[in-house]
């Protein structure tokens, strides 16, 4: 039986992480706000240490080790962002880490990695590959904390939900979150039942990495082969158990964005806002700009989930 965390949860994985990760704004976007018909505020994870939201699920994690656990160090599989995270999480407690990574994954990711001092095992093509590998080394020994499918990453990606509640207007009528593994939207999902239970939960993904799409259709989490997508972070094989359940009771719907609406995000991002955000990190902003999702009543919340913006889409982001 999958353990869902509670609303105790997110409380304690708030406290825990307070001052450790970064209280980020939730800003006015005008010209979102007057392209979509709606007040469009943005929750800016991009800006954490790292450069993703994932910072916030890694650092829970992390400071919740007992001390065996902590000299035996962590392992993660990551096509980079949750690698980032988990490395200076572990870098920041004093302990090691072990990130296996796709021989693909973006440089800038790597280099992150690298940095904070984590040992790299590069294996497989894919991110599913490199998951197997690290499940292997947690077999072995090393305590692995599972990017998306872990109780205490997913309540530490809820504290998204209670700032937004806290600092987002009264009328706050929708949340639109990036979809990779699930672990970002199904901790929003949590954050909001519990705060603000009114808050339609809309998921974006790529159209060519559907995981939760498949989900959903299948009635339980199955096996995907995603093609080859410019949101390299919400390309995994499959969604998680906990995403899974939570998205039943909780996420109204998930909407599919091509290649081209993917990449126009990120030039959104850059040209109009002044952020530099990977597409993966900028899904619900395309979303907004693609118009597929209509104009609401109310105010619109999106999480700006990433910056690692990989060096090969600079030009194509900012020409």
């Amino acid at each position: 039986m999958v353990y869902i965390p509670t609303y105790q949860d997110l409380l304690a994985a708030a406290v825990r992480i307070e001052g450790k990760v970064l209280r980020t704004p939730l800003v006015f976007s005008d010209p979102l706000s007057r392209l979509v018909g709606s007040d469009v505020y943005l929750k800016l994870e991009s800006l954490q240490p790292g450069g993703s939201f994932k910072f916030r699920g890694a650092t829970n994690a992390v400071v919740t080790l007992t001390e065996v656990e902590r000299r035996k160090g962590v392992v993660a599989a990551s096509s980079g962002n949750y690698g980032t995270a988990l490395a200076l999480a572990a870098q920041r407690a004093g302990i090691g880490a072990t990130i296996v990574l796709p021989d693909n994954a973006p440089s800038v990711k790597v280099e992150r990695i690298r940095k904070a001092g984590a040992t790299i095992i590069r294996h497989g093509t894919h991110y599913g590959d490199s998951e197997q590998k690290a499940g292997e080394l947690g077999d072995e020994g090393l305590i692995l904390i599972h990017p998306f499918d872990d109780p205490r990453v997913v309540a530490g990606q809820g504290t998204v939900a209670l700032e937004i509640s806290q600092d987002a207007p009264k009328d706050l009528d929708t949340a639109i979150v990036p979809v990779g593994g699930g672990g970002l939207i199904s901790g929003v999902a949590l954050g909001f039942k519990y705060t603000r239970p009114g808050v339609e939960i809309v998921g974006v993904e790529p159209a060519a990495a559907p995981s939760l799409t498949a989900a959903l259709k299948a009635g339980k989490p199955v096996p995907i082969e995603p093609l080859p997508t410019c949101a390299d972070g919400l390309s995994p094989r499959f969604t998680g158990e906990i995403s899974f359940e939570v998205a039943q009771e909780r996420i109204s719907r998930v909407l599919l964005l091509t290649e081209d609406e993917l990449m126009e995000g990120s030039r959104y991002c850059f040209r109009e806002l002044k952020l530099v955000v990977e597409p993966s990190g900028a899904a619900g902003v395309a979303a907004l700009i693609s118009g597929k999702l209509e104009a609401k009543q109310g105010s619109i919340a999106g999480v700006v989930s990433g910056s690692n913006l990989d060096r090969k889409y600079f030009p194509d982001v900012m020409k």
